[in-house]
C-alpha cells in the first residue's frame, strides 16, 4: 500500500474515476451516434457499427496483458500512460474523416482504455485501507457504471447541439486535467523495467481466443449461427481456450495465475458482473430505438429520459458501497439483483400507449439496481493482495465481455423476434409495423429476466457457501 494523505486519496480517487468513466463511456456513447456517422462518412449502417465492436473487442484482447504488466512494474505508470494514449486516441477519433481512419483511431483509443481499466481498481485498493475499500470502489463503480449506461443519454444530448465528432473531443480536456491531477498526487516511484516477464505464448493464445470468439458472434449475426464458417470459428475459439489453460499451467510466469479462480467470491463475482452488464446493454440497444422510432421522440428528448438511469445510479452506487463495508459486498449485490425485476417487469409491459412516466420510473429503478450491485468490491475483495492488478484487469474484462455479449445478444434477439413475426429476415426497424418491434422488445427482455435470475442463483449460492463455511 503506497502512502497518500487522507484528502489526497479522495482527490486521487476522483481523478482516477474520471478517466475510468471516459473509457467506459466510449464503449456505449457511440451507439446513438451510429446513424450520424453512417450518413456523414457515407458507409452502410452495419459497417458503421464496427466503430463500437472494434473498441470492445480490442479492449477485451488487451486487458489481461496490461493487468499482468501493472502487477510487474506498478499500476500508476500503466494508468497514467494509458490516460495519455486514450486522450490522443480520442482526439484522433474526433478528427477522423473516413471509416478506416476512425477504426484505426478507435483501436488506439482502446489501447489506452485497456491500460486504464487494467490498473484503476488496483490503484484504489492500494491507496485505501481495507475498511474503506467498499466506499472507495463503490464511488469508482458509480463512474464506471454511469459510463456504461449513460452513453445513449449523454450521446443524445451532445448530438442535439453538436456533431458526432464532439462525442470524442469532449474526452480531451477532461483526460488532460485528470492526468495532471494524478501527476501531482501519485507517488513517483522508479519503474523496474527488468521485472517485466511476458508470457507471449499465453497472451497470443488468449488474444486469438477473444478475436475468434467475437468474429464468430458478429459473423453469426449477419450470416446465421449455423453457418459453417461461424461454427468453425467457435470451435477454434474453444480449442484456443483449452490451449491457453494448458500453457498457463506450465509456464513459470503465467499471464494469469489460475489459482485466483479458486476463490468463489472472485469467480462468481466476475460471472455475475458479466451477466449484469449484459442486461445493461439491452437498454443501450433497445431503448434508443423504442424512444426515437416507436415513440417518435427527438434524440434530445430521448437523451434526457435515458439520463434517469445514471442519475439514480449516482446515488445508489456510493450508498451500496458504504453499506457493503458493513455487511459485505455479496449481500448488497444479492439484494440489488431483486430490484432489477421491477424495471424489467415494466419494460415487459410497456407499449406505445403506456404513460411515459412509467417508462421513466422503470429506467430510474434500473439505475438504482445497477448502482447498488457492488461487483467491484466483491471481485477485488475475493482476490489476494498479490493479485490486485490482474484481478482489476479480470473485472474490467468481465465487464467488457458482458457489454459485447449484451450488444450481440440484444441485437440478435431483437431482429430474430421481428423476423419471426414478419416471416422473413428483418435487419432494420420496421416502420410499417412498429408492433413487431414492441413484441420483439418484450421477447428480448424475457431473456434479460433470465440473465438476472441466473445471477441471483450464483450470488445466492455464494452466500449459502459462505454461511456453511462459517458454521463448519
Amino acid at each position: 500500500m503506497f502512502h497518500v494523505e487522507q484528502r489526497s486519496r479522495w482527490i486521487m480517487l476522483f481523478a482516477t474515476s474520471m478517466v475510468s468513466f471516459m473509457s467506459t463511456l466510449d464503449a456505449s456513447v457511440v451507439n446513438i451516434a451510429i446513424p450520424h456517422i453512417s450518413r456523414e462518412l457515407g458507409v452502410p449502417m452495419n459497417q458503421a457499427e464496427w466503430v463500437v465492436s472494434v473498441y470492445l473487442v480490442a479492449i477485451c484482447a488487451l486487458l489481461i496483458f496490461f493487468g499482468r504488466l501493472a502487477d510487474q512494474i506498478g499500476r500508476i505508470p500503466v494508468f497514467q500512460t494509458g490516460t495519455l494514449v486514450f486522450v490522443a486516441g480520442s482526439l484522433a477519433c474526433g478528427l477522423s474523416g473516413s471509416l478506416p481512419l476512425l477504426l484505426g483511431a478507435r483501436l488506439f483509443q482502446a489501447l489506452g482504455a485497456a491500460m486504464v481499466m487494467s490498473a484503476n481498481f488496483g490503484i484504489i485498493t492500494e491507496a485505501f485501507p481495507m475498511n474503506e475499500h467498499g466506499r472507495a470502489l463503490g464511488l469508482n463503480s458509480t463512474f464506471v457504471q454511469i459510463g456504461n449506461i449513460a452513453g445513449p443519454g449523454i450521446g443524445g444530448l451532445i448530438l442535439a447541439v453538436a456533431s458526432w465528432h464532439w462525442i470524442f473531443f469532449i474526452n480531451v480536456p477532461i483526460g488532460i486535467i485528470a492526468f495532471f491531477v494524478g501527476y501531482r498526487i501519485y507517488p513517483h516511484d522508479p519503474v523496474n523495467w527488468s521485472a517485466i516477464q511476458v508470457d507471449w505464448p499465453g497472451y497470443g493464445t488468449f488474444a486469438l481466443t477473444i478475436v475468434s470468439f467475437f468474429i464468430a458472434i458478429y459473423w453469426g449475426q449477419a450470416a446465421g449461427f449455423t453457418h459453417p464458417g461461424v461454427l468453425v470459428l467457435f470451435a477454434l475459439a474453444a480449442a484456443l481456450l483449452v490451449a491457453f489453460i494448458v500453457i498457463e499451467r506450465r509456464v513459470a510466469s503465467p499471464l494469469i495465475a489460475l489459482g485466483i479462480f479458486r476463490s468463489p467470491g472472485f469467480t462468481l463475482g466476475i460471472i455475475s458482473a458479466m451477466l449484469v452488464y449484459m442486461v445493461g446493454y439491452f437498454n443501450n440497444v433497445i431503448m434508443p430505438f423504442y424512444l426515437q422510432e416507436t415513440l417518435a421522440l427527438s434524440s434530445a428528448t430521448a437523451g434526457v429520459i435515458l439520463m434517469a438511469v445514471p442519475l439514480l445510479n449516482m446515488v445508489s452506487a456510493p450508498t451500496g458501497g458504504i453499506i457493503s463495508d458493513h455487511i459485505g459486498a455479496e449481500k448488497v449485490s444479492f439484494y440489488a439483483l431483486f430490484i432489477f425485476f421491477i424495471p424489467l417487469g415494466l419494460f415487459l409491459w410497456a407499449s406505445p400507449t403506456t404513460p411515459l412516466g412509467w417508462l421513466i420510473v422503470g429506467l430510474a429503478m434500473f439505475g438504482v439496481a445497477n448502482g447498488a450491485f457492488q461487483n467491484n468490491p466483491m471481485i477485488m475483495g475475493g482476490a489476494g493482495p498479490e493479485y490486485q492488478g490482474i484481478a482489476g484487469a479480470m473485472a474490467a474484462l468481465g465487464r467488457n465481455i458482458g457489454m459485447a455479449l449484451g450488444l450481440s445478444l440484444a441485437t440478435s434477439l431483437l431482429y430474430w423476434g421481428m423476423s419471426r413475426q414478419a416471416g422473413t429476415r428483418v435487419i432494420a426497424y420496421p416502420h410499417a409495423h412498429p408492433d413487431w418491434f414492441v413484441n420483439a422488445m418484450h421477447f428480448s427482455y424475457w431473456w434479460a429476466v433470465a440473465l438476472i435470475g441466473t445471477a441471483v442463483l450464483l450470488i445466492g449460492g455464494l452466500l449459502l457457501y459462505r454461511r456453511r463455511s462459517e458454521t463448519a
